[in-house]
């Protein structure tokens, strides 16, 4: 059996690509926009989806040993308003954590196991690094028992 992710704030699917690359199965996305649900349908149709992950009940989900997800930047990046996770899009990563917390509620702490976070550089500085503190702590909170992170510049593998 192939292990089984969750992407929120899927986008294009681009993670997802990634997760099917490396041998996994998509089992849910969550998306707002009406244009990346059509990329998405177009691409995993038979992937069940949700569009607001404001309304997203974690028990609602099927069970799954990854989540990947990429919450929104626009206040995180160095080209952007700069009010880090207190900007309403930025901010929806405390959503993202919302329906981790209630996946693992739901399986008695069994799922998921893993969680990665994708983000802009400008992550590690907002709000004189205490954003990155508060993703950090959230994710342990969460039962996070080995934290890493890697900054790669995208314009190697993606046009920006």
């Amino acid at each position: 059996m192939k292990p089984r992710y969750i992407s929120l704030f899927s986008g294009l699917g681009s993670a997802d690509v990634g997760m099917d690359a490396a041998g996994m199965e998509c089992v849910a996305q969550v998306e707002i926009d009406p244009a990346c649900n059509a990329v998405l349908a177009h691409w995993w149709p038979a992937v069940p989806r949700w569009t607001d992950i404001i309304k997203v009940r974690g028990a609602d989900l099927p069970e799954a040993e990854v989540v990947v997800w990429g919450s929104p930047c626009q206040n995180l990046s160095v080209a952007g308003r700069r009010e880090g996770l207190a900007g309403s899009e930025s901010g929806l990563f405390f959503e993202g954590i919302r329906v981790i917390r209630e996946m693992r509620e739901a399986s008695g702490g069994r799922f998921p196991r893993i969680s990665v976070w994708e983000n802009v550089n400008g992550a590690l500085s907002g709000t004189l690094g205490r954003d990155f503190g508060a993703v950090l702590d959230r994710l342990a909170e969460r039962g996070a028992l080995d934290i890493g992170w890697r900054v790669l510049d995208c314009q190697h593998w993606a046009p920006q």
